[in-house]
C-alpha cells in the first residue's frame, strides 16, 4: 500500500527494471509504478527513482511502514510520534488539525525564523512535529521510527570538459528536464518574467515543442508591475516577440491583511509573501479557469548558476596556476592589486582557515555575524540560537572545495520555509509547480561543472548565457540587472505597522524581539521606499523584520496567542 505524492521522471527506465511487468504499468500512476518496484528490489528502489515526490509505504505483514523524500526535496513530509501512534501528512493543518495536537511553540527555530537565519532541515514551528529530510527515509517497525539518509551520492567532477562540451551537455540535460516537467494530461503554462531564468525555461520548451519533443502546449503568463521599480515589462516583452507569441498578463494586489489571517488560520503555514502572494494567487486563478496544471518556473537559476570562486583553491593545489591566475585577473572593474588580493583571499583563504571553509559550507549563512540587533539577546541565550546555527553545518567530507557551496544548495532549509506555503497556495487553484533547473540529472552536473563556467569574467550565469545564444533575444540572453521585489513587503509592512506599532507585537511583548530597533530599522527601509528604491538597501534586516510580523501574525492567528 502507497500513498504518493509527487512525480516519477524517468518512466522510461523505471519500465525497463519492472520487465515482465511494464505491459500492465504502462499507463498506471506514478505511485503504482513506485510500489512495484518497491516489491521487486526493496529499499534499493529508491536509487532508481527520478523525480520531485514524497511518499509512504505499509507493509501489513510485518507491519512495517517506510516514508521518503526526493533529494532536492520540493514535496514535503511531515510526521509526529508520541510513543505510541505515528502519523505522517504533508501538511502541518492536517496533523495538527486533524488528530487534535497539543503541541508546544518550538522556540528555537522561531528564533531562525525571527532572525531570517533558517538552518533547520528537520524542525517545524511545534515541539514533536517533524519534517523528514530531502533524501532521507523514515523507517517504523518494532514501535520505533528510525532515521536514515538514503540520498548520499559522489558526484564526478567535470571541470576537464571544453567550453563547448559543459554547453553541449547543459543542453541536453537541460532539454531532458523540461521534457519531464511537461508531462501532463492537463494544459501546461510557465511563468515568464523577463529575467534570465524564466526566460530560459520558457524559450527553451517553445523550441522544443515546435521541435516536437513536447507534445503539448505551453503557454506563458507575465505578472506585470507599471510604475514600479520591479516592472520588468521591457525583457518580458523582448521574449515574447523574439518567439512570436503573446504572454497573458496579471497584475499584483495590495497585501490582503483578512486573507493573511485566514490563511494562517486555515493552512497553519505562516502567510505567504507580499511580493509573491498576489502574483501567485493571481497567475494560478487564470491557470484554474483555463483548467491548466502545471506551472514552469526558472527557480533554481540563481542557486546552481550564478557560481563562485570556491574552485579557486582547487586549481592552486592541482597546479593549474595558469588558469586560475587567468581568473584572477579577468575581473573587470578592479585593478591588479585588488585582484591580486581577491587571488589570494579566495584561494588560499579557505585552505588554511577553517572559518573560510565553513563560510562555503553554509554560503546563505554568515555564522561568524554578529546577532541582529532585533533579537532579544537573553532571549537568543535561552534557546541557543548560535549554537543551532554552527550544529547545523554538513558533516561531509567533500572531494573538493568546489562542492561545497553547491552542496547546500540541494535542499536549503530556508527555501522550505518560503516555498512550502507558495506551493500549498497553488494547490488550492489545483496547480502544481514545477523547476525544471532542479532536476536531479542537471543537479549532478551542476555538482561537477567548472566553477570557470559559471562565473567568468564577473559574469554571472555564464554557461546559461552560452547555452541560450538563439534561444533567447540578446538583449535577455547578456541582460545583468535583476529585479528585486522588496517595494511589495515594505509597503505591506507600513500598513501593518501604522495599524500597530512593532512595539505592540507579540513577539516583542513575549520578549524575543525589540520593538525600538524593529521600529527605527523599518524607517529606513520606508524613506528608501519614498524614495523610490534607488541605489542600495538602507540596512539588510527587511527579510528579518517581515518575518516578525509573519510569526506575529501566525501566533494570533495559527497558534491562537
Amino acid at each position: 500500500m502507497i500513498c504518493f505524492d509527487g512525480r516519477l521522471d524517468n518512466r522510461s527506465a523505471l519500465f525497463a527494471l519492472l520487465g515482465n511487468r511494464r505491459a500492465e504499468l504502462r499507463d498506471a500512476p506514478d505511485g503504482e509504478i513506485a510500489l512495484a518496484l518497491f516489491d521487486l528490489l526493496g529499499d534499493r528502489f529508491l536509487d532508481a527513482l527520478l523525480g520531485d515526490f514524497a511518499f509512504a509505504i505499509w507493509q501489513p505483514q510485518v507491519r512495517r511502514l517506510l516514508c521518503a523524500r526526493s533529494p532536492t526535496g520540493w514535496r514535503p513530509l511531515l510526521w509526529t510520534f508520541d510513543g505510541n501512534m505515528l502519523a505522517f501528512g504533508t501538511e502541518p493543518a492536517t496533523l495538527v488539525k486533524g488528530l487534535d495536537l497539543k503541541l508546544g511553540l518550538n522556540e528555537g527555530l522561531i528564533g531562525e525564523i525571527l532572525s531570517a537565519r533558517f538552518v533547520s532541515a528537520t524542525d517545524t514551528l511545534w515541539q514533536g512535529l517533524h519534517r523528514l529530510a530531502p533524501g532521507c527515509a523514515l523507517d517504523f517497525r518494532d514501535g520505533t521510527p528510525r532515521i536514515r539518509q538514503w540520498y548520499d551520492e559522489a558526484y564526478e567532477d567535470l571541470s576537464r570538459l571544453s567550453d563547448a562540451e559543459h554547453v553541449e551537455q547543459f543542453n541536453h540535460l537541460f532539454n531532458q528536464a523540461l521534457v519531464s516537467c511537461t508531462r501532463s494530461k492537463r494544459p501546461i503554462a510557465a511563468h515568464l518574467s523577463g529575467g534570465l531564468d524564466s526566460s530560459s525555461v520558457f524559450a527553451r520548451a517553445i523550441e522544443l515543442r515546435r521541435s516536437g519533443a513536447i507534445d503539448q502546449d505551453v503557454g506563458a503568463i507575465s505578472v506585470r508591475y507599471p510604475g514600479q521599480p520591479q516592472d520588468e515589462t521591457a525583457w518580458s516583452g523582448a521574449v515574447e516577440e523574439h518567439l512570436g507569441i503573446s504572454a497573458r498578463v496579471v497584475g499584483d494586489a495590495p497585501f490582503d491583511f483578512d486573507a493573511a489571517r485566514n490563511w494562517c488560520t486555515n493552512s497553519l503555514h505562516l502567510p505567504v509573501r507580499p511580493n509573491t502572494m498576489g502574483p501567485t494567487q493571481s497567475a494560478c486563478a487564470l491557470m484554474h479557469k483555463r483548467d491548466e496544471r502545471v506551472l514552469l518556473t526558472g527557480e533554481g537559476g540563481d542557486d546552481w548558476l550564478n557560481g563562485t570562486r570556491a574552485h579557486w583553491p582547487d586549481l592552486l593545489l592541482r597546479g593549474d596556476w595558469g588558469k586560475l591566475l587567468s581568473e584572477a585577473i579577468s575581473n573587470p572593474g578592479c585593478s591588479v592589486p585588488q585582484n591580486l588580493r581577491m587571488l589570494v583571499s579566495a584561494s588560499i583563504g579557505p585552505i588554511v582557515s577553517k572559518a573560510r571553509r565553513d563560510r562555503l559550507k553554509r554560503p546563505f549563512l554568515q555564522l561568524d555575524a554578529p546577532m541582529p540587533e532585533w533579537i532579544s539577546k537573553d532571549w537568543a541565550m535561552r534557546t541557543g540560537l548560535r549554537d543551532r546555527w554552527h550544529d547545523a553545518l554538513p558533516k561531509i567530507d567533500f572531494p573538493n572545495f568546489a562542492q561545497m557551496p553547491r552542496h547546500a544548495v540541494i535542499a536549503q532549509p530556508y527555501r522550505e520555509l518560503i516555498f512550502d506555503p507558495i506551493q500549498t497556495m497553488a494547490a488550492q487553484y489545483g496547480v502544481e509547480q514545477r523547476h525544471p533547473l532542479h532536476d536531479l540529472r542537471l543537479l549532478r552536473f551542476f555538482m561537477g561543472a567548472a566553477g570557470g563556467m559559471l562565473l567568468r569574467s564577473g559574469e554571472r550565469k555564464h554557461l546559461l548565457r552560452e547555452a541560450m545564444r538563439g534561444t533567447l533575444p540578446e538583449v535577455v540572453r547578456t541582460r545583468k540587472t535583476k529585479a528585486h521585489f522588496s517595494a511589495p513587503i515594505i509597503d505591506a509592512l507600513a500598513q501593518a505597522f501604522d495599524r500597530r506599532p512593532p512595539q505592540e507585537m507579540r513577539v516583542v511583548q513575549m520578549g524575543w524581539v525589540d520593538g525600538d530597533a524593529i521600529a527605527r530599522l523599518f524607517e529606513e527601509h520606508r524613506q528608501w521606499r519614498r524614495e523610490g528604491c534607488a541605489g542600495a538597501f538602507p540596512n539588510n534586516a527587511l527579510a528579518g523584520l517581515w518575518f516578525c510580523f509573519a510569526v506575529d501574525l501566525w501566533l494570533e492567528n495559527a497558534f491562537r496567542i
